[in-house]
């Protein structure tokens, strides 16, 4: 009997090691939670509920939207305007950028990797190395405006800046990543995309236009402009009545591991002798700029400008620090953990090849520009 029992113990404990080894970004995060709690006591403000229930409400959007054929009638419109791979992959890449100024970085993905997905499993195109690219072109898309990512809203009202000001910051990171994006793209070969999509058609007309509406209404909670909460109560409540087999697609995990993220980097942020030397490392322009890109790398970059924020009279180095740390890892933005989560779920087979590709194509991107901008500091 106790023979029986540890070996049912044994197999439990090896599916459990299993599926925390098939993620290693959930686990990852699980294990910063337990670590850090040892140094300071977690507490629930931490957690960003906004950016959670935000992520939900759209993970259902996109999973309905899937669902009644309207992302694979957008791929097949976006696949017969381009010839080839290269242009296919400029093309995505400017949608993601503009998108990522007017409606975030992380709505930006969760809208155009579902697109590139469907147009990857329906033809040759290999996605890997183009939904690198994409995510790069949101973060750094996102740099453009004070919505287009959560460090930006904070040091705009932090610093109390003025839309002059803050444009003078985003504009040169903004043209020149993009002229950088557009220029690297040229190594996605001009290979003509076999395509087996046939013509799409839209069923469920009548309910795409409300989900269509409910999605307008969860931008609308991102920018402030209606209560979260609400939000989530009506998003919730319309896909319950319409379409509630929705919330069995939903990927609960990437959920938990944000909530386990945000608890993590709380922890970390209110060690007090990270607190009590942040002042002396933030003396000058570069040190500023520096320690944000290298803080961002390990807690990401919203949480370390807001760390940073206090000990610096730098905003224009928090800001640069902030917007290019977001390269590099894959913890360096949220968005970037979202893109990895989206392409993992889709291709287990070939995550290892993606992380390789994201971190050579990210450090560059991160190297050119964080040197460059070093030099005008």
């Amino acid at each position: 009997m106790f023979s029986l029992g540890g070996n049912m113990a044994i197999n439990v404990l090896n599916k459990i090691k299993l599926k925390l080894c098939e993620d290693i970004f959930f686990s990852a995060s699980l294990l910063a939670v337990i670590i850090t709690s040892f140094f300071n006591i977690p507490r629930i403000d931490y957690i960003d509920f906004k950016v959670i229930a935000c992520l939900f409400e759209l993970m259902i959007i996109i999973k309905v939207f899937e669902e009644y054929s309207l992302l694979s009638y957008i791929s097949v419109a976006i696949l017969n305007s381009c010839k080839n791979q290269r242009i296919l992959t400029q093309v995505l890449c400017l949608i993601s950028f503009v998108f990522s100024m007017l409606l975030t970085n992380d709505v930006s993905l969760l809208t155009v990797l579902p697109i590139m997905v469907l147009i990857s499993q329906k033809s040759d195109f290999n996605i890997i190395i183009p939904s690198v690219m994409v995510t790069i072109s949101a973060n750094l898309g996102s740099s453009a405006t004070p919505m287009g990512n959560p460090q930006n809203l904070y040091i705009f009202s932090f610093f109390k800046l003025n839309a002059k000001s803050f444009f003078n910051f985003s504009l040169p990171i903004c043209i020149i990543s993009l002229i950088l994006i557009i220029l690297i793209s040229f190594i996605i070969k001009p290979k003509q995309i076999n395509c087996d999509m046939s013509c799409i058609k839209i069923v469920e007309k009548k309910k795409i236009s409300i989900f269509s509406i409910l999605f307008v209404l969860i931008i609308l909670s991102v920018f402030g402009m209606v209560y979260y909460l609400a939000s989530l109560f009506v998003v919730v409540l319309i896909t319950l009545i319409l379409n509630k087999s929705t919330f069995k697609k939903v990927d609960y995990k990437l959920l938990i591991t944000f909530i386990c993220f945000f608890i993590a980097v709380g922890n970390i942020s209110n060690i007090s002798i990270l607190k009590s030397n942040l002042s002396n490392i933030t003396q000058t322009m570069g040190a500023s700029y520096i320690v944000s890109i290298i803080l961002s790398q390990i807690i990401s970059n919203v949480p370390s400008t807001i760390l940073l924020a206090p000990f610096t009279k730098y905003s224009y180095a928090l800001f640069c620090g902030a917007n290019i740390g977001g390269l590099g890892t894959p913890i360096a933005s949220l968005a970037s953990l979202i893109s990895y989560k989206i392409f993992a779920n889709e291709y287990p087979q070939k995550k290892k090849e993606y992380l390789v590709k994201f971190t050579i194509l990210n450090f560059f991107f991160l190297v050119v520009l964080g040197t460059f901008f070093y030099s005008r500091m």
